[in-house]
């Protein structure tokens, strides 16, 4: 249960930490600690069940009232209102019991924080009743140099019992880039200096020093002075809180809760990985949008390798670190174990520690996600596209099984991550900086059962709001022309993905407004769907300068909605990538469509009185459910069945006639719903005479050898990305990149089973593999 405790030489402990500041920091089975620090392990491991209960509750409770103390002190609107932050209480090694519902990719990255500072501050300076700890190094452990962790140790008669931890998005750190995040490089010394744990309350008494030191390199000091003394104030409320339960109910007994809860977790993800088969799931995807001018192709790797009651992480082949877009291995960790949480952990009170247990890690180090220093990691697009695509392909992983398959769902908001910010001078030639956040509020991704929600945000944090607009415009200077849904962004499946909104801003009595648009290259979209559903848009932001829009609002018109917009500024058009100097004034006018949710299943086997109400409700125009779901109407505006039955027949015979047959065919077929051990959600192991094959589970047409890849016996099914939609964009005309959406076709019923994206000569990536 314990982790081994050792004391380092001197040499060894500078080995580990220039180790660490190159390659990232990820804890050794045994931890090098300093002897003068005395750890508190006396645990009550025999506690009754309510008495458990009411302990786990008392800390859940704990560090919601931490994270809502941040909240109440800060004065930033990324805390206040986007809750970009989380707060944790761990265990005297750092082990995080503990979670709160908001930014949870922090998660996996507080115990390594915890853990080096252990490691590499337990001597010198040493550790203290009333120390606190600063530090924002993402090689030691965060997504990037504006998420600023503080940690403060727990004392019980003189040994050490706990650690409190917060980390926050703090607003602006420095850099070259007002806001600190900076595109336009390929290192971090353009970026914002960072700092690995450094004293800044030195038993009880905060050091003016450091904290000047820290907050001099911002364009906005007194709030980051600000935001530094909310989490303080975090920590010193749940410090507090924790002296009073472990008063109540005893040291033994709150370390033996502690340690349950991290056991109960890990024994539930433990017997959920074993309900899977022993396999590995792997994704392989291109990202684009390196840094400014950059419009490269570059490919991120994923794998999950599944054995027994373990899942091993591995980032092998990914493509070496380049331009702005990479993230620290502490961060591809902490993605990886957001992105599983909802998915195999969601009943167990965001306990971390348990989860982490049962994972194991393979860096490829030097590449885009799993950097080594000096490598640019500030704009916090690399830890989004794996926290995507661990998602995606956990979701995957366990949608083939009859019991998890129901919390698998489709890429969420923010999969193609695309930052929108406002700065300048305000109507008092003030400097402003900030975001309305509307970039967040994107649609749900499916289930397996039913349609993703509409605009809920992405999958990153348990809650997630956004901005009002009143709020926004009270503090930003800008207005709203509209902020409404756009119903018919979700993307298309047996079940759609959930719809996404458009917002457009002005600017407003400002003296010199900018808009930004960062982030990934939107025409080549993160959103890939599962189970052979078409893929959602990566989303797609508008720019027009010097409109009519000030004689339209003179004259008592606005400009609503997308449509009268463009009626209005017909020369607008697609903002400018990868740039942060967007004028924004107020006849300029900026309109951002945040990412859609990925669909679940072929589109062809949506019910069709799910179409009709689609239809009627203006969620498909009417050519799309033709052309997609292959559903045909009466005049009344009915399904007419027989005729739909006909068209459906007729598209599947085009999918087979317009398709390329299967690179390794494979002869023969089982009874539909036989193959009882699910691969994926539409592919299945079953017994034949020859041997274990997989199979479609739609008809049981054979694939493959249990051995072999599935996708190689599908025919494949190429189309343009900007054919699938009006809100599709195309990568060729954005980023002079040709790829195709490339769908695996069961040559048996001719139904989607998979798909990526990809350029044409690119063969098929083995996606399936078992043990």
């Amino acid at each position: 249960m314990t982790q081994a405790i050792a004391e380092s030489t001197l040499a060894r402990a500078a080995l580990r930490k220039q180790r660490s500041f190159l390659h990232g920091y990820i804890p050794e089975a045994q931890l090098e600690v300093h002897p003068s620090l005395d750890f508190h392990t006396e645990a009550d491991e025999t506690i009754d069940p309510i008495t458990y209960e009411v302990i786990r509750s008392k800390l859940w409770n704990l560090n919601l009232d931490h994270g809502d103390t941040i909240r109440r002190v800060s004065g930033s609107s990324i805390v206040i209102e986007g809750h970009d932050f989380n707060a944790s209480l761990t265990t005297e090694l750092g082990d995080g019991v503990v979670f709160g519902p908001y930014a949870i990719f922090f998660a996996g990255c507080a115990d390594v924080v915890i853990k080096w500072t252990l490691e590499h501050r337990s001597a010198n300076p040493g550790i203290r009743e009333g120390d606190v700890f600063i530090q924002d190094d993402p090689w030691v452990g965060t997504n990037h140099q504006q998420d600023t962790a503080v940690l403060a140790p727990v004392f019980w008669d003189g040994k050490l019992f706990a650690w409190i931890y917060n980390c926050v998005h703090q607003r602006e750190l420095g850099g070259s880039e007002p806001g600190s995040f900076v595109t336009d490089t390929d290192d971090c010394f353009k970026e914002a200096s960072f700092m690995p744990p450094i004293r800044l309350v030195d038993e009880g008494v905060l050091r003016d020093d450091i904290l000047d030191a820290w907050t001099r390199r911002s364009r906005l000091p007194d709030l980051i002075s600000l935001e530094v003394k909310s989490q303080l104030a975090g920590l010193n409320f749940a410090r507090q809180r924790m002296r009073q339960i472990l008063d109540e109910y005893g040291p033994a007994r709150v370390k033996g809760a502690m340690h349950r809860m991290t056991e109960n977790t890990a024994r539930t993800v433990g017997r959920r990985l074993e309900r899977l088969p022993d396999a590995t799931w792997r994704d392989e995807r291109y990202l684009c949008g390196a840094k400014t001018g950059d419009f490269g192709l570059y490919r991120i790797c994923l794998s999950l390798i599944k054995r027994g009651d373990r899942l091993c992480i591995s980032n092998r082949g990914t493509d070496p670190s380049v331009g702005s877009f990479n993230v620290a291995p502490g961060m591809l960790r902490g993605s990886v174990l957001a992105a599983l949480f909802p998915l195999l952990a969601y009943d167990q009170y965001l306990c971390g520690a348990g989860f982490l247990r049962q994972l194991d890690w393979e860096f490829e180090q030097g590449s885009i996600t799993s950097a080594s220093h000096p490598a640019a990691v500030s704009t916090s697009v690399g830890s989004m596209a794996v926290l995507n695509q661990a998602h995606y392909l956990g979701a995957k992983m366990i949608a083939g099984d009859p019991e998890l398959s129901s919390r698998a769902l489709a890429p969420c908001a923010i999969h193609t991550l695309s930052t929108a910010g406002l700065k300048g001078l305000d109507q008092y030639g003030q400097p402003f900086l900030d975001s309305p956040l509307d970039g967040i509020a994107g649609g749900g991704g499916a289930f397996m059962d039913r349609d993703g929600m509409d605009h809920s945000g992405p999958i990153c944090g348990v809650i997630v709001p956004i901005t009002d607009i009143e709020t926004s415009e009270r503090k930003i200077p800008m207005l709203y022309l509209y902020r409404r849904e756009l119903p018919q962004t979700g993307a298309h499946g047996q079940w759609r993905g959930g719809a996404t909104i458009v917002a457009a801003w002005i600017g407003h009595k400002t003296q010199a407004g900018f808009a930004s648009n960062g982030g990934l290259l939107q025409s080549v979209t993160q959103g890939l769907s599962l189970n052979g559903a078409l893929p959602a848009t990566g989303g797609r932001n508008w720019y027009a300068a010097d409109t009519a829009v000030q004689e339209w609002l003179q004259d008592g018109r606005i400009p609503a909605d997308p449509r009268e917009l463009r009626e209005m500024a017909p020369h607008g058009g697609m903002a400018p990538p990868k740039s942060l100097d967007i004028r924004l004034m107020p006849q300029d006018v900026f309109e951002i469509i945040p990412n859609p949710g990925g669909g679940f299943g072929d589109p062809l086997l949506r019910a069709p009185e799910l179409l009709q109400t689609d239809l009627r409700e203006g969620r498909l125009p009417r050519e799309q459910a033709e052309r997609y779901y292959g559903v045909v109407l009466d005049d009344a505006g009915g399904v007419d069945a027989e005729a739909t039955t006909k068209r459906r027949q007729a598209l599947r015979e085009e999918r087979l006639a317009r398709s390329r047959a299967p690179r390794e065919p494979v002869d023969g077929s089982v009874e539909p719903g036989s193959a009882e051990t699910g691969l994926l959600a539409a592919v299945a192991l079953a017994e034949t005479d020859a041997g274990r094959m997989q199979a479609c589970r739609h008809c049981g047409k054979l694939l493959a050898t249990a051995e072999g890849a599935y996708r190689r016996g599908c025919r494949e099914l190429e189309d343009d990305m900007a054919a699938l939609s009006e809100f599709h964009l195309d990568p060729a005309e954005q980023a002079g990149q040709r790829l195709v959406l490339r769908r695996y076709i069961c040559p048996g019923c001719a139904l989607a089973l998979d798909a990526e994206l990809c350029r044409p000569e690119d063969p098929p990536y083995v996606d399936l593999t078992l043990a």
